[in-house]
């Protein structure tokens, strides 16, 4: 520790046996004032003194590049990230011709870890030729290390080419798992014991495979399949998944594919993306307790009613439901067409929608009337100044519904709703009056027969269009609010809004 006192302290010099340099240093330090001299005599290196796990804890935070960056900081620190255990590699695309100094330098980290145990690896790359043996001899180091965190993000300009290790799919001490754009090839036993979050994206898998990879993974929590292909029936019979997303699932070229998803213990569901070319069905999923769709067919079909009509009624128990800007679309056509919803008995909704779309109204109206035990309501209402543009087009061809008289119109339809209703949420109404149109008739309505409407909370803090326009609209809109007649006395409206840095009011 002498010399790494030494090393940060500069008027200090090497132990002379002759005793000159100390007593010229002496001379020195007599001729500083007394306060200097207290510092230079106090001078601590507190890095070096950090215990190791602390260090280690910092580490994981940082790319292993960064890790190696730290030897300079003190002699201590300069081998103290060969023993890191989380590794984190990667190579921007477009870096072919930098693959083999990339290589070599994972080689030489790989070759000098001191670590006992790996916790993380996380690779991201373009897959070259040249490199797909060498992901397997660093994959092989990982699992021998007992790594519980593995991440393989593949890039390509063509086909998938990197098969996934077979001993990957025998790792015992994995906890978490990504892998992006590789290819699933899954034959034999798959042993993740320990396994508790999956997430595989871009990859092409069949259902015996999905089968085997549930099968061997008894504790998995969390699933997620993004824009995976192949896949028609998902069976999770387990009781530790709690979660599944099925995010832009890929249901291939042929017409009329299905995927049907079997989770009887399952409590989440979210269905996300743009998943075109086939529907959802859902056989057994009594124990949801939360729902979500907000995915996106691309155009509308005559029988996409009969999907999101399927959807709820199998979802008619959930108590948490979310429903995106393409379903609501889809449930104003169904009331063009009077075809009912089931009754549901969620109290919680929330609603994901634009502005500038058609007959938004009338969509939430439908939906209102079916959920007559509704206590909370979200919708998030987006609008910019383009779509404020197409509502005003609108209102020109007299295509806008007529506001409060369409609310008052429904009244009798979704009475049972307001008899429930405590809490109602706005998130980004828009930047004008006009844009505000159609959610300041729905909110005065509910103000003025919502029996037991607790408040209202208009929350523009974390919008675009808060942050591009000034305020006076939302004045505007929550003075309208506060002068409005109330059903329930109790009832109050909260405008979230930055004011120039201000904390929202």
């Amino acid at each position: 520790m002498e010399t790494e006192r030494q090393s940060t302290i500069p008027n200090a010099l090497p132990f002379n046996s002759a005793g000159s340099s100390s007593e010229d240093s002496a001379v020195k330090r007599a001729r500083l004032p007394s306060s200097n001299q207290d510092e230079t005599q106090n001078t601590v290196d507190y890095i070096s003194q950090l215990p190791d796990a602390i260090i280690l804890h910092i580490f994981s935070f940082m790319t292993t590049k960064d890790t190696i960056k730290t030897s300079v900081l003190s002699k201590r620190w300069r081998s103290t990230w060969t023993s890191n255990q989380y590794m984190s590699f990667s190579l921007p695309p477009g870096s072919s011709q930098k693959s083999k100094g990339f290589i070599n330098f994972v080689d030489s980290v790989v070759s000098r870890c001191t670590a006992i145990k790996a916790k993380r690896f996380l690779f991201d790359a373009p897959c070259l030729a040249s490199m797909q043996s060498s992901l397997d001899r660093w994959l092989q180091f990982a699992i021998e290390h007992g790594i519980e965190e593995v991440s393989v993000s593949l890039h390509y300009r063509r086909h998938k080419v990197y098969v996934l290790p077979r001993i990957l799919f025998c790792c015992t001490t994995l906890v978490s798992l990504r892998v992006s754009q590789c290819c699933f090839s899954v034959f034999g036993t798959v042993n993740w014991c320990s396994l508790k979050t999956l997430r595989i994206e871009h990859a092409e898998l069949n259902d015996d495979g999905m089968v085997r990879v549930l099968s061997g993974s008894p504790v998995l929590e969390f699933l997620e399949l993004k824009s995976c292909l192949g896949v028609k029936h998902i069976v999770i019979e387990s009781k530790s998944c709690k979660e599944l997303v099925i995010d832009s699932h890929e249901f291939g070229d042929d017409e009329g594919l299905t995927l049907k998803i079997s989770a009887p213990h399952l409590l989440k569901l979210r269905l996300l993306g743009n998943s075109q070319g086939g529907e959802f069905r859902l056989d057994e999923v009594a124990s949801l307790i939360e729902a979500e769709l907000n995915f996106d067919m691309e155009g509308f079909a005559a029988d996409d009613g009969d999907l999101v009509r399927g959807l709820l009624k199998r979802l008619h128990h959930v108590p948490k439901l979310v429903m995106g800007n393409w379903c609501l679309q889809v449930l104003w056509l169904m009331e063009a067409r009077d075809i009912f919803l089931p009754p549901l008995e969620c109290r919680h909704l929330i609603l994901l929608s634009t502005a500038g779309h058609k007959r938004v109204p009338e969509a939430i109206a439908k939906i209102l009337e079916s959920t007559r035990l509704l206590e909370k309501l979200f919708i998030q209402m987006t609008c910019t100044p383009n779509s404020a543009i197409g509502l005003k087009a609108e209102r020109a061809g007299c295509c806008l519904f007529a506001g409060e008289e369409f609310w008052n119109f429904v009244k009798w339809r979704i009475y049972q709703c307001l008899m429930h209703l405590r809490h109602v949420e706005i998130v980004d109404g828009g930047a004008s009056l006009l844009a505000w149109e159609p959610v300041l008739s729905l909110l005065k309505f509910l103000l003025q027969n919502a029996l037991l409407l607790d408040k209202i909370v208009i929350d523009s803090t974390n919008s675009k269009s808060s942050q591009a326009f000034e305020p006076s609209p939302l004045l505007e809109v929550a003075r309208i609010l506060l002068s409005h007649p109330k059903c329930s006395p109790s009832a109050k409206v909260i405008l979230r809004y930055p004011f120039q840095g201000r904390p929202s009011v």
